[in-house]
Protein backbone atom coordinates (compact mmCIF):
# COMPACT_ATOMS: atom_id res chain seq x y z
CA UNK A 1 0.00 0.00 0.00
CA UNK A 2 1.12 3.46 -1.01
CA UNK A 3 1.51 6.06 1.93
CA UNK A 4 2.46 9.76 1.89
CA UNK A 5 5.38 10.83 3.71
CA UNK A 6 6.57 14.53 4.33
CA UNK A 7 10.48 15.13 3.06
CA UNK A 8 13.11 17.88 4.76
CA UNK A 9 11.51 20.66 1.88
CA UNK A 10 7.65 20.29 3.01
CA UNK A 11 7.03 18.59 -0.37
CA UNK A 12 4.85 15.27 0.03
CA UNK A 13 6.00 11.80 -1.01
CA UNK A 14 4.83 8.77 -2.31
CA UNK A 15 6.74 5.66 -0.58
CA UNK A 16 5.38 1.88 -0.61
CA UNK A 17 4.57 0.02 2.26
CA UNK A 18 6.74 -2.89 3.14
CA UNK A 19 4.93 -6.14 2.44
CA UNK A 20 2.75 -7.08 5.49
CA UNK A 21 5.01 -9.74 6.41
CA UNK A 22 8.71 -8.44 7.47
CA UNK A 23 10.88 -10.35 5.25
CA UNK A 24 13.72 -13.07 6.71
CA UNK A 25 17.25 -10.80 7.40
CA UNK A 26 19.10 -12.68 5.17
CA UNK A 27 16.23 -12.38 2.29
CA UNK A 28 16.12 -8.46 2.57
CA UNK A 29 20.19 -8.47 2.86
CA UNK A 30 19.89 -9.90 -0.63
CA UNK A 31 17.18 -7.23 -1.44
CA UNK A 32 19.72 -4.14 -0.53
CA UNK A 33 22.61 -5.75 -2.69
CA UNK A 34 19.94 -6.26 -5.37
CA UNK A 35 18.04 -2.97 -5.24
CA UNK A 36 21.51 -0.92 -4.43
CA UNK A 37 22.65 -2.47 -8.20
CA UNK A 38 18.78 -1.62 -9.80
CA UNK A 39 19.71 1.86 -8.55
CA UNK A 40 22.98 2.02 -10.62
CA UNK A 41 21.16 0.10 -13.79
CA UNK A 42 22.73 -3.18 -13.24
CA UNK A 43 21.26 -6.65 -13.31
CA UNK A 44 23.70 -9.15 -12.08
CA UNK A 45 24.33 -12.51 -12.79
CA UNK A 46 24.11 -15.28 -9.68
CA UNK A 47 28.19 -15.10 -9.87
CA UNK A 48 28.07 -10.89 -9.66
CA UNK A 49 25.83 -10.97 -6.99
CA UNK A 50 27.56 -13.33 -5.51
CA UNK A 51 30.51 -11.32 -5.40
CA UNK A 52 28.38 -8.32 -4.28
CA UNK A 53 27.45 -10.27 -1.02
CA UNK A 54 30.38 -10.87 -0.36
CA UNK A 55 30.66 -7.14 0.87
CA UNK A 56 27.92 -8.01 3.68
CA UNK A 57 29.20 -7.78 6.98
CA UNK A 58 30.29 -11.32 8.13
CA UNK A 59 28.34 -11.26 11.61
CA UNK A 60 25.13 -11.47 9.08
CA UNK A 61 25.89 -14.71 8.13
CA UNK A 62 25.10 -14.85 4.58
CA UNK A 63 26.44 -17.89 2.68
CA UNK A 64 28.36 -16.24 -0.17
CA UNK A 65 29.04 -19.52 -2.15
CA UNK A 66 27.67 -19.62 -5.75
CA UNK A 67 25.43 -22.57 -5.08
CA UNK A 68 24.35 -20.99 -1.44
CA UNK A 69 23.22 -17.86 -3.61
CA UNK A 70 21.81 -19.90 -6.38
CA UNK A 71 19.21 -21.63 -4.18
CA UNK A 72 18.32 -18.07 -2.26
CA UNK A 73 17.87 -16.70 -5.48
CA UNK A 74 15.13 -19.52 -6.56
CA UNK A 75 13.49 -19.04 -3.40
CA UNK A 76 13.23 -15.33 -3.79
CA UNK A 77 11.62 -16.30 -7.24
CA UNK A 78 8.86 -18.48 -6.15
CA UNK A 79 8.23 -15.56 -3.74
CA UNK A 80 7.82 -13.09 -6.19
CA UNK A 81 10.67 -10.92 -5.45
CA UNK A 82 12.91 -11.75 -8.42
CA UNK A 83 13.09 -12.73 -11.65
CA UNK A 84 15.35 -14.77 -13.51
CA UNK A 85 15.77 -13.83 -17.53
CA UNK A 86 16.87 -16.28 -20.46
CA UNK A 87 20.19 -14.00 -20.02
CA UNK A 88 20.95 -15.23 -16.87
CA UNK A 89 20.37 -12.00 -15.11
CA UNK A 90 18.30 -11.43 -11.75
CA UNK A 91 16.04 -8.82 -11.84
CA UNK A 92 13.83 -7.21 -9.23
CA UNK A 93 10.12 -7.89 -9.52
CA UNK A 94 7.98 -4.50 -8.43
CA UNK A 95 7.35 -6.74 -4.99
CA UNK A 96 11.15 -6.86 -4.86
CA UNK A 97 11.70 -3.00 -5.86
CA UNK A 98 9.35 -2.43 -3.07
CA UNK A 99 11.58 -4.70 -0.36
CA UNK A 100 14.40 -3.67 -1.23
CA UNK A 101 13.57 0.53 -1.08
CA UNK A 102 12.31 -0.61 2.33
CA UNK A 103 15.27 -2.21 3.61
CA UNK A 104 17.57 0.57 1.81
CA UNK A 105 15.44 2.88 3.61
CA UNK A 106 15.85 1.40 6.91
CA UNK A 107 19.43 1.03 6.54
CA UNK A 108 20.50 4.45 5.07
CA UNK A 109 18.28 5.91 8.27
CA UNK A 110 20.10 3.75 10.26
CA UNK A 111 23.61 4.96 8.92
CA UNK A 112 22.46 8.82 9.70
CA UNK A 113 21.81 7.23 13.61
CA UNK A 114 24.99 5.91 13.74
CA UNK A 115 26.06 8.93 12.49
CA UNK A 116 24.53 11.98 13.58
CA UNK A 117 22.73 10.98 16.39
CA UNK A 118 25.49 8.39 18.11
CA UNK A 119 28.24 10.19 17.27
CA UNK A 120 30.35 7.28 15.98
CA UNK A 121 32.91 7.94 13.23
CA UNK A 122 31.54 7.43 9.54
CA UNK A 123 33.19 4.41 8.84
CA UNK A 124 31.63 2.60 10.98
CA UNK A 125 28.05 3.25 10.01
CA UNK A 126 27.68 0.65 7.54
CA UNK A 127 28.20 -2.16 9.48
CA UNK A 128 26.60 -0.85 12.23
CA UNK A 129 23.56 0.15 9.95
CA UNK A 130 23.19 -3.48 9.45
CA UNK A 131 22.79 -4.79 12.77
CA UNK A 132 19.97 -1.93 13.08
CA UNK A 133 17.78 -1.88 9.78
CA UNK A 134 16.28 -5.33 10.63
CA UNK A 135 14.30 -4.54 13.49
CA UNK A 136 12.89 -0.18 12.88
CA UNK A 137 9.30 -0.54 12.60
CA UNK A 138 7.37 2.32 10.27
CA UNK A 139 6.74 4.51 13.71
CA UNK A 140 10.38 4.18 14.48
CA UNK A 141 11.66 5.14 10.96
CA UNK A 142 9.09 8.04 11.07
CA UNK A 143 9.79 9.35 14.30
CA UNK A 144 13.96 9.23 13.64
CA UNK A 145 13.48 10.82 10.01
CA UNK A 146 11.74 13.58 11.99
CA UNK A 147 14.49 13.77 14.43
CA UNK A 148 17.42 13.74 11.66
CA UNK A 149 15.64 16.71 10.03
CA UNK A 150 14.06 14.82 6.64
CA UNK A 151 17.55 13.70 5.26
CA UNK A 152 17.14 13.01 1.51
CA UNK A 153 20.75 10.57 0.96
CA UNK A 154 22.53 8.65 3.46
CA UNK A 155 25.88 10.12 4.84
CA UNK A 156 27.72 8.07 1.82
CA UNK A 157 25.56 9.95 -0.81
CA UNK A 158 22.85 7.36 -1.67
CA UNK A 159 19.42 8.60 -1.84
CA UNK A 160 16.78 7.47 0.94
CA UNK A 161 13.97 5.98 -0.87
CA UNK A 162 10.32 7.42 -0.26
CA UNK A 163 12.07 11.21 -0.38
CA UNK A 164 11.88 11.65 -4.05
CA UNK A 165 15.73 12.02 -4.10
CA UNK A 166 17.25 11.04 -7.85
CA UNK A 167 19.60 7.83 -7.66
CA UNK A 168 22.20 10.14 -8.97
CA UNK A 169 22.03 13.95 -9.10
CA UNK A 170 21.99 15.77 -12.28
CA UNK A 171 25.82 16.66 -13.10
CA UNK A 172 27.08 13.84 -11.84
CA UNK A 173 30.12 11.83 -13.07
CA UNK A 174 32.79 8.98 -11.82
CA UNK A 175 36.44 10.83 -10.02
CA UNK A 176 38.00 9.09 -13.08
CA UNK A 177 36.29 10.69 -15.19
CA UNK A 178 37.05 14.43 -14.29
CA UNK A 179 38.62 17.10 -15.60
CA UNK A 180 42.21 18.22 -14.25
CA UNK A 181 42.09 21.45 -11.86
CA UNK A 182 38.37 21.93 -11.90
CA UNK A 183 36.96 22.04 -8.53
CA UNK A 184 34.51 19.66 -7.50
CA UNK A 185 31.98 18.84 -4.77
CA UNK A 186 31.82 14.80 -4.02
CA UNK A 187 28.49 13.21 -4.29
CA UNK A 188 29.08 9.77 -3.35
CA UNK A 189 31.34 7.13 -1.73
CA UNK A 190 31.09 3.90 -1.62
CA UNK A 191 30.09 2.52 1.79
CA UNK A 192 31.18 -1.33 1.54
CA UNK A 193 34.99 -1.30 2.71
CA UNK A 194 36.12 -0.09 6.45
CA UNK A 195 39.41 0.21 5.41
CA UNK A 196 38.58 2.42 2.42
CA UNK A 197 35.74 4.50 4.19
CA UNK A 198 38.66 5.12 7.10
CA UNK A 199 41.37 5.97 4.44
CA UNK A 200 38.46 8.35 2.15
CA UNK A 201 37.78 10.39 5.38
CA UNK A 202 41.37 10.93 7.02
CA UNK A 203 41.08 12.25 3.43
CA UNK A 204 37.71 14.11 3.64
CA UNK A 205 37.00 12.68 0.15
CA UNK A 206 33.32 12.82 1.32
CA UNK A 207 29.80 13.77 0.01
CA UNK A 208 30.00 17.34 0.72
CA UNK A 209 33.14 18.09 0.30
CA UNK A 210 35.11 20.26 -2.51
CA UNK A 211 38.13 18.31 -4.16
CA UNK A 212 39.74 18.99 -7.44
CA UNK A 213 41.96 16.54 -9.53
CA UNK A 214 45.93 17.35 -9.41
CA UNK A 215 47.37 14.63 -11.82
CA UNK A 216 45.98 11.68 -13.45
CA UNK A 217 48.65 8.46 -14.05
CA UNK A 218 47.26 5.96 -15.83
CA UNK A 219 50.15 4.36 -16.37
CA UNK A 220 50.74 3.71 -12.41
CA UNK A 221 46.91 3.40 -12.22
CA UNK A 222 46.21 6.70 -9.87
CA UNK A 223 44.70 9.56 -9.87
CA UNK A 224 46.13 12.60 -7.33
CA UNK A 225 43.12 14.15 -5.49
CA UNK A 226 43.65 17.27 -3.56
CA UNK A 227 41.38 17.74 -0.58
CA UNK A 228 41.24 19.62 2.32
CA UNK A 229 45.23 21.03 1.93
CA UNK A 230 46.53 17.30 1.04
CA UNK A 231 47.03 15.36 -2.11
CA UNK A 232 46.20 12.10 -2.20
CA UNK A 233 46.46 9.04 -4.76
CA UNK A 234 43.17 7.56 -5.69
CA UNK A 235 43.29 4.24 -7.75
CA UNK A 236 41.51 4.01 -10.64
CA UNK A 237 38.71 1.38 -9.33
CA UNK A 238 38.25 3.26 -6.40
CA UNK A 239 37.63 6.30 -8.30
CA UNK A 240 35.27 4.89 -10.65
CA UNK A 241 32.92 4.21 -7.31
CA UNK A 242 32.98 7.70 -6.10
CA UNK A 243 30.54 10.56 -7.98
CA UNK A 244 31.63 14.13 -8.07
CA UNK A 245 30.00 17.15 -9.90
CA UNK A 246 31.20 20.27 -10.53
CA UNK A 247 31.18 22.79 -8.25
CA UNK A 248 28.71 25.66 -8.15
CA UNK A 249 26.81 23.59 -10.66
Amino acid sequence: MARTIKTGSGVKSTVEDAPDERLSPGTENYLLCLYKLWEDSSSPTTTQLTDTLKQVPVAEGLGTSVPSVAGMVRRMQRQGLVDMGKDKRIRLTKLGIEGGADIARRHRLAEWLVVSLLGMDLYKAYVEAHRLEHGMSQEFQEKLMEKLGYPERSPFGRPIPGTGAPAILPGSLTLEDASANVAYVVDRVPEEDIMLLKFLADALILPGNEISVDEAVPYLGVIMVASGGNRVPIGYNVASQILVRPAGA
